[in-house]
């Protein structure tokens, strides 16, 4: 497929996948109002940041995240676009308002590539157009009429920017997703549309015709015999920097990765290796099989990906959050019961301090409850990030179910006697958590001040006549009285291919994976809190 990228129409793109109510369209117009910004992190990139990235976390580490972030500058250049063009294609269930296929139809893009030579929509984003609409159907009461004679079926017509004012948009719709859990307003695509039909009367000078046919080509994909490497086989869902940086380098030692799924072709790019199939698909294929299967999508993905990864018999490796609804909770517990197998993405519990925490602090004595304080400064999320969504609930289950994990693991997963939470105007979150043998959990959660690292954390954790603190992951020290016990001073991103290292070991041997009480204790408290501290919309 084809795709305008810094105003050049490259082909070599993967299609879209259409997910259930979805359409895809072939555009034979299509204008740019604006682009969209504040959904992905930025980096400026200057050589301070560079050196200080490079002191604290090593030469490797940055060449990955730079590399990575150099690769998502396309995906990075987002638009609000609107045009015309054919309904091709329609996942039920799609109204009648969108089909029949060979329909005319008007489109709002509100988060997408400046043009596309075909685009995968939701249904609400889309609207029939015409003379009496399409057949069967009312008459349009947009007043839209298609221009007479059409534009050459081989070519998208590229309107840089509107020729007339158009109407303000909705904030809620710019940057939307049908991931996100938010309704669309139906007014506010309607008021879009009616614009169109003034905005486009026929071409106009500085328009440019893209022209370019190519196939209907979702995927790479591939069936082969099993690995010849003899290493378990695997396939990737998501393919975000996360997965770029952690994943992808610290498994391909012990699992053969077959296959990668990332929904969005601008992030998979052209220049794909021929290693492994990819896929823009959010599900897996019919007929495709791999032994385990690593979850890094959309946070409220994880859960149904999992599930369906063990109806299959394949292992899960999910990164956090494990689910984001009660309901999901309680259909992967179900499942880990009937023996699935699988494996949470909690690097903390794979930190070295871990071991000088138990010996410093002589937690297997059981003499003295831990007490486990810390405050966690996160990085203001950008203004339409995706973990502001509705379906990827608070701060909470996005990142501080890793302190409630490790707090919850130190103490063998203890049953909670209580637990309260408090969420300011500021957006920061007080966390008290109590648990049935006295431990005591006060996190606090904040995106207030700044950081030259991202995420800054401060710990300390009593028990027994002993402090053990912790700085960014990183910097260690356990004192008693007038005394240093130990001081250590770690990489803090070690803990990540440790964790990926006891995780396949596990696969390959047989390991049983996570416990489904351990897996639901962390989960229902983490949700429990969630919903205590209330969301009314997306965080200011």
């Amino acid at each position: 497929m084809n795709i305008l990228i810094g105003n050049r129409w490259l082909a070599g793109f993967l299609d879209e996948t259409p997910l259930p109510g979805h359409c895809r369209i072939r555009p034979d117009i299509w204008v740019t109002l604006f682009p969209v910004d504040g959904q992905f992190f930025v980096r400026a990139g200057s050589s301070r940041a560079l050196a200080a990235y490079t002191r604290e976390f090593g030469i490797r580490a940055v060449a990955r995240k730079t590399a990575s972030r150099l690769r998502e500058r396309d995906r990075n250049q987002r638009y609000f676009g609107m045009g015309l063009g054919t309904l091709i294609e329609a996942v039920p269930p799609v109204s009648g308002a969108a089909s029949p296929t060979g329909t005319t139809v008007a489109f709002v893009a509100p988060c997408h590539p400046a043009c596309m030579e075909r685009v995968v929509l939701h249904q609400d984003l889309v609207r029939p157009v015409g003379p009496g609409g399409p057949t069967g159907a009312p008459a349009d009461p947009l007043g839209f009429v298609s221009p007479d004679p059409p534009p050459p079926r081989s070519a998208v017509v590229y309107r840089a920017r509107p020729a007339t004012a158009f109407p303000a948009v909705d904030d809620t719709l710019i940057g939307w997703s049908p991931m996100s859990g938010a309704p669309v307003d139906p007014g506010a695509v309607d008021r879009l549309v009616a614009w169109l039909a003034t905005e486009w009367t026929g071409a106009r000078p500085g328009d440019r015709p893209l022209a370019g046919v190519s196939p209907i080509t979702e995927s790479t994909r591939r069936y082969g015999p099993p690995s010849a490497s003899g290493r378990p086989t695997a396939v990737l869902f998501g393919l975000g920097h996360y997965a770029k940086t952690q994943i992808v380098p610290h498994v391909r030692d012990h699992l053969d990765l077959v296959g990668v799924h990332e929904i969005d072709p601008v992030q998979l790019g052209t220049r794909r290796p021929d290693r492994c199939s990819w896929d823009t698909a959010a599900l897996l294929r019919d007929g495709e099989r791999a032994d385990v299967v690593l979850i890094a999508g959309y946070h409220h993905t994880h859960a149904p990906l999992a599930r369906d990864a063990l109806r299959l018999g394949s292992v899960a490796v999910v990164e956090k959050p494990v689910v984001t609804t009660e309901e999901d909770l309680g259909r992967l517990v179900k499942l880990l019961h009937a023996g699935g197998r699988l494996f949470a993405c909690f690097q903390r519990r794979h930190s070295p301090m871990n071991a000088w925490l138990r010996s410093d602090l002589r937690l297997a004595d059981g003499n003295e409850p831990l007490i486990y304080s810390a405050v966690v400064y996160e990085e203001p999320l950008p203004r339409r990030h995706w973990y502001r969504w509705p379906s990827s609930r608070t701060r909470l289950v996005s990142n501080g179910c890793h302190w409630i994990d490790h707090f919850l693991w130190l103490n063998d997963f203890a049953p909670v006697r209580r637990s309260t939470v408090a969420r300011s105007r500021t957006d920061t979150f007080t966390v008290y958590v109590e648990l049935e043998n006295d431990a005591v959990l006060s996190l606090v959660l904040t995106s207030a001040g700044g950081s030259r690292h991202g995420l800054r954390e401060q710990s300390q954790l009593r028990a027994n006549g002993v402090t053990a603190t912790i700085v960014d992951g990183s910097q260690y020290t356990a004192e008693a009285g007038s005394h240093i016990l130990r001081r250590r001073r770690v990489n803090r991103l070690d803990s990540y291919p440790a964790m990926y290292r006891d995780i396949c070991a596990g696969i390959v041997a047989g390991a049983p994976g996570e416990d489904a009480r351990q897996i639901a204790a962390v989960a229902a408290l983490t949700l429990r809190l969630d919903a205590a501290a209330g969301r009314d919309g997306p965080e200011p």
